[in-house]
């Protein structure tokens, strides 16, 4: 297709001009030419193909909607194909979108511009010129001119790498002789303080020799003491100008010239000596020396340089040591305690004679065993799992200082023992061994347990007692009673006035005598607990000590009902409350008791407060004991007989709290006793 067939939407009576006031093209119908019009507009088609055919670039004229309405052949040739009537950002580069870069907004607007882009199509640089085409009709078209200037580009961006090349090697070549002026400079200064610093140096090792607390010889091959310094005259006692007429091997009491002469060899050989040396002091006496050799060359000889310090206290002190580590194995293996040593993961590294004739071990058999599963059993008599007890122990000594513990034989006897322990340190403080000394207390262990059982026994028999009263004062004296109002108030039923007052006094003479025995049998033996349960019968105790002792008592009680608990457990914690406020009634002068029973596995919690003017607990216990009061420690009696815990807080006008943790222990699943009231 040639480029006249293609121009055909520019064939029409016009003419075409460029307007300042009006970018672009403007087409026009001919004024002044006066030829036939087809004439015309053929001519005008040529010129404007001659000069299209001759623009040596790409030129496309696109609509508003960018569909592309004419492309010249070179675009034809650039793109492959003739793209008329497509979008030209699709013919043009390949985009499935408007071109980023795209100024139709200002084109269509009437200016033209123009900018440079790299196509992503082929990836070449392109100059484009975008000016609009104003048409008759009052529409508008884009044309469109790209220049191709990859190639300038390419030569510019060439042209510029050059130019940063020739820049950087000016800069580096600047940069380097700034460098070099700059190391001259810093070379100069540092010779000056390079001069400095020797003269310096030289007055330190100066000061440092004539300074040290070491004594300092310098001698040559043959002994002879060229250089020393001032403790070397002190630790010798000889003054200056006679050092300098002694042989370094004169100095010493036991070294002859033939071995300085091998000694000295050694040193010209590169090897340094070290070690200890007597001397003999011009006094007469012999010191210890330990000292120090290496070779050195002084005035281009070589020579021996010896530093020498007095460890005769060192010495002393050694002696007195060994001595005193003599007297202390002396004192360990013949102590009659056992003595034990042990790292930090249990291994035992000593025992004394005492501590392997109590176990039964041989030192052989013992040393590096751990000491839990030796000497310690694994579980104690009572079950109770010894592992977590001493992994505690073993990491954390120091918070262990004293302890007692079931310790076993080699032939599996049990025995109880008092250990007192202490941590050994290194100079950095860490733990490298825990040292325990024992003393054996089984026999006083099972004195406190026979104690703690015929205490427990006496609890019993008390309570065993109590029930006996009760059902006595209860089935017996306070039916004979209630038998004697009944009969008199019947007896003198038919008398006169006077006699009935008599009588109704004596009844209630008797009636109050029938509640105290009531109330005494209640308070010894609570009948409750059989027919109400524990949390019922507590409940109603706490209502009525509240009603006669004007005390407001908040008693609660929680997980306590689903229990089946033993009946030592169940009067004991009644007891407990009943110990607990009483003491509040005699002593705390308080308004009000909070009391809290919890069952929470595997404890049964009891807690009781109180607003009273409190106490000293420790105060109160010593006093207890004088007065043989047994207040406390009945309440504490009781909690051991459950193998529970108790816990007295209290200080003046603060008040007083108890935390008592039982172990909760339900009875076993049984047929079911006969009961009186079957």
């Amino acid at each position: 297709m040639n480029a006249p067939s293609r121009l055909k939407f520019l064939a029409m009576p016009s003419k075409v001009y460029h307007s300042a006031d009006a970018p672009g093209f403007h087409l026009e119908t001919p004024s002044a030419d006066h030829r036939p019009p087809q004439e015309v507009l053929k001519e005008r088609d040529l010129q404007l193909s001659a000069i299209i055919g001759a623009f040596d670039g790409f030129v496309y004229v696109c609509d508003k909607n960018y569909r592309i309405e004419f492309m010249n052949d070179r675009l034809i040739q650039r793109t492959g194909f003739d793209g008329t009537g497509q979008l030209c950002y699709k013919v043009l580069h390949n985009l499935d979108a408007v071109c980023p870069w795209c100024r139709n907004s200002h084109v269509f607007k009437g200016e033209t511009v123009h900018w440079e882009v790299k196509s992503p199509k082929d990836q070449r640089w392109y100059f484009i010129i975008d000016t609009p085409v104003f048409h008759p009709s009052g529409s508008i078209s884009k044309f469109g001119m790209i220049i191709d200037i990859d190639h300038r580009k390419k030569a510019e961006e060439e042209l510029e790498q050059h130019r940063r090349n020739l820049e950087e090697l000016v800069r580096s070549r600047t940069r380097d002789l700034t460098l070099i002026n700059e190391h001259l400079i810093n070379e100069i200064e540092e010779r000056k303080k390079v001069e400095k610093s020797l003269r310096e140096s030289q007055e330190r090792h100066r000061i440092i020799f004539d300074g040290s607390r070491d004594a300092i010889f310098i001698s040559g091959a043959d002994g002879s003491l060229l250089i020393f310094n001032r403790s070397a005259s002190q630790l010798t006692g000889y003054q200056p100008h006679e050092l300098q007429k002694l042989k370094m091997f004169d100095l010493y009491a036991k070294v002859n010239p033939e071995r300085h002469t091998d000694f000295f060899k050694r040193l010209l050989s590169g090897q340094s000596i070290s070690g200890e040396v007597q001397i003999d002091r011009k006094d007469g006496r012999t010191i210890f020396a330990e000292f120090s050799s290496r070779k050195i060359v002084y005035s281009g000889k070589p020579c021996a340089h010896t530093i020498a310090r007095d460890i005769t206290a060192r010495k002393m002190s050694e002696a007195a040591l060994r001595r005193s580590e003599a007297k202390y194995r002396h004192l360990v293996q013949n102590a009659s305690s056992i003595i034990i040593r042990y790292d930090q993961l249990g291994h035992l590294t000593f025992l004394n004679e005492y501590a392997r004739k109590f176990f039964g071990f041989s030192e052989s058999e013992i040393i590096g065993l751990n000491i839990l599963g030796s000497i310690i059993p694994w579980r104690s008599s009572s079950g109770r799992d010894y592992r977590a007890l001493m992994i505690g122990f073993l990491k954390h000594p120091e918070h262990y200082p004293t302890y007692e513990m079931e310790n076993v034989r080699r032939d599996g006897s049990r025995a109880w023992i008092a250990w007192t322990n202490n941590p050994i340190r290194d100079k950095k403080g860490n733990i490298i061994e825990i040292l325990s000394v024992g003393v054996d207390v089984t026999q006083r262990k099972q004195a406190q347990e026979q104690v703690q059982f015929l205490t427990h026994q006496l609890i019993k028999a008390q309570e065993n007692e109590r029930l006996k009263i009760s059902q006595d004062l209860h089935d017996h004296i306070a039916q004979d009673l209630s038998t004697l109002k009944i009969s008199l108030e019947t007896l003198f039923k038919d008398q006169g006035p006077e006699t009935k007052v008599k009588i109704a006094s004596l009844s209630d003479i008797l009636q109050r005598s029938i509640a105290a025995v009531r109330d005494m049998a209640y308070d010894l033996r609570p009948p409750g607990l059989d027919q109400l349960g524990l949390v019922k019968t507590l409940y109603l105790y706490c209502e009525d000590f509240s009603k006669s002792n004007a005390v407001e008592i908040d008693f609660a009680a929680a997980g306590m009902d689903e229990l089946n608990l033993e009946y030592e457990t169940e009067i004991n914690i009644y007891r407990l409350i009943q110990e607990a406020l009483n003491n509040t009634k005699r002593h705390a002068e308080a308004n009000q008791v909070t009391i809290r029973l919890v069952a929470s596995s595997p404890d049964i919690v009891l807690r009781i407060k109180d607003n009273g003017k409190g106490f000293d607990v420790n105060d109160r216990r010593k006093k207890a004991l004088k007065e043989k009061r047994m207040g406390l420690q009945s309440m504490v009696e009781r909690v051991r007989l459950l193998q529970g815990k108790i816990n007295i807080q209290s200080r003046p006008n603060k008040g007083t709290y108890i935390l008592i943790e039982i172990p909760l222990k339900e009875k076993s699943v049984d047929f079911p006793k006969k009961h009186s009231d079957y």
